[in-house]
């Protein structure tokens, strides 16, 4: 689903990645792990096509990915990645609901549609009964769970979670950590950017890789 060749980046004179190589096949979890600040979510960015390689070349659903990619077709691919931010991103304005059905109707789903997508998200990631709070009512955890919920909801092929427990408490973040982990037993490919190594010993079945130096490797 994912290969990554020889890519490098940089941010001006700051060397961030360089000659990285990473593939992930289709159904598996893997973990990214690494300090903060050392590249993470700027390989992320690359698998969501927010930033693009200064060389190499990254290849998703077998298309080749570069500055030359047109606008729609980046939309296309879009829609079989969702995203899982580690500060949320979700509006404080909306309820819980508005907050998962929002991005479907931009996808211009059915009504029917988004709201059956939006209560099968909700169920699953046990927030069915708070559906009508506000999230400034809601722990950490579960303002979480709302981001969660909002990208499955969508039904991705592909899930990336950048740090998606990095400002939870440890057992919060084993909570975290079940659902994508249900959600990998279900068929879906996870890629979760941790720095929490604790984390990976929850999960046998998945593979690691370490950013370090500014490459990567599998450990």
């Amino acid at each position: 689903m994912i290969k990554i060749v020889n890519l490098s980046k940089s941010f001006g004179n700051k060397k961030v990645l360089e000659n990285v190589n990473f593939e992930v096949s289709k159904g598996e979890f893997v973990f990214i792990i690494g300090e903060s600040g050392i590249g993470k979510t700027t390989l992320l960015k690359h698998l969501y096509l927010e930033e693009f390689a200064d060389s190499g070349e990254i290849y998703i659903f077998n298309k080749l990915i570069d500055k030359n990619i047109k606008q729609k077709e980046i939309q296309l691919l879009r829609r079989k990645i969702g995203v899982i931010f580690q500060d949320y991103k979700i509006l404080p304005d909306r309820t819980v609901y508005e907050n998962v059905i929002l991005p479907l109707r931009y996808m211009g789903l059915s009504k029917a549609v988004c709201e059956e997508r939006v209560e099968f998200a909700l169920k699953f990631t046990k927030l069915i009964e708070r559906k009508n709070d506000y999230p400034y009512y809601l722990s950490g955890g579960e303002q979480q769970r709302i981001a969660i919920a909002r990208a499955i909801a969508r039904q991705p092929e592909i899930l990336l979670a950048d740090e998606p427990t990095g400002n939870l408490d440890f057992n919060t973040s084993l909570e975290i950590l079940k659902i994508l982990i249900d959600l990998n037993f279900q068929g879906m490919t996870i890629i979760m950017a941790t720095h929490d190594l604790e984390l990976i010993k929850y999960y046998d079945n998945a593979k690691v890789y370490k950013i370090e130096g500014y490459k990567i490797v599998k450990l």
